[in-house]
């Protein structure tokens, strides 16, 4: 990766992104966080897809820890499935909200334990796949912020150093 320029980076984050829609795994709102970056600051896309999947994560073995009591709280497992729609929605994950949502009908519909089972084994699956691409994504956006951040340094120390050469010439000769 040393040798790739920033923006061949940030046309492959781009590209990532694209592919992710064409595969339905995503819809316009996950371009959309990543241009907010502008407004938001460089950590601002990184932050939040590390955020939705560590909170996604947590969410998961919940619902899962809550479907292995002795007595389903159909109430609260709806509320967990919420809350996993609505951060997969505001990132642009459209097929892990799909899954959440039949997920919530099951649990509304107070389907059986091994019905509500196979719904969060499909929603846990789901976000496995859109896990995997995002960490994809927030490794890319890293080694762009590390490329940034070198660029600065080198031009800063090149400042310097002819700074320093322009006040002791005379020293150093």
């Amino acid at each position: 990766m040393a040798g790739v320029s920033r923006e061949a980076l940030n046309w492959q984050l781009l590209d990532i992104i694209r592919s992710m829609e064409e595969e339905g795994l995503v819809d316009h709102r996950l371009a959309k966080v990543h241009s907010m970056k502008e407004n938001s600051g460089p950590f601002f896309f990184a932050t939040t897809l590390s955020t939705f999947c560590h909170d996604s994560t947590e969410t998961l073995r919940d619902l899962t820890q809550a479907l292995g009591q002795i007595a389903i709280n159909y109430q609260e497992l709806e509320e967990f499935c919420i809350k996993m729609r609505g951060s997969a929605s505001c990132i642009g994950g459209c097929r892990m909200a799909n899954a959440c949502r039949e997920h919530w009908r099951a649990f509304q519909n107070r389907s059986s334990r091994e019905r509500c089972v196979t719904a969060l084994n499909t929603t846990k699956q789901e976000f496995l796949l859109l896990q995997e691409k995002m960490n994809s994504l927030v490794e890319l956006r890293n080694n762009l912020f590390k490329k940034w951040v070198n660029k600065l340094l080198l031009q800063q120390v090149e400042t310097w150093a002819a700074e320093y050469w322009r006040q002791h010439k005379d020293k150093l000769q």
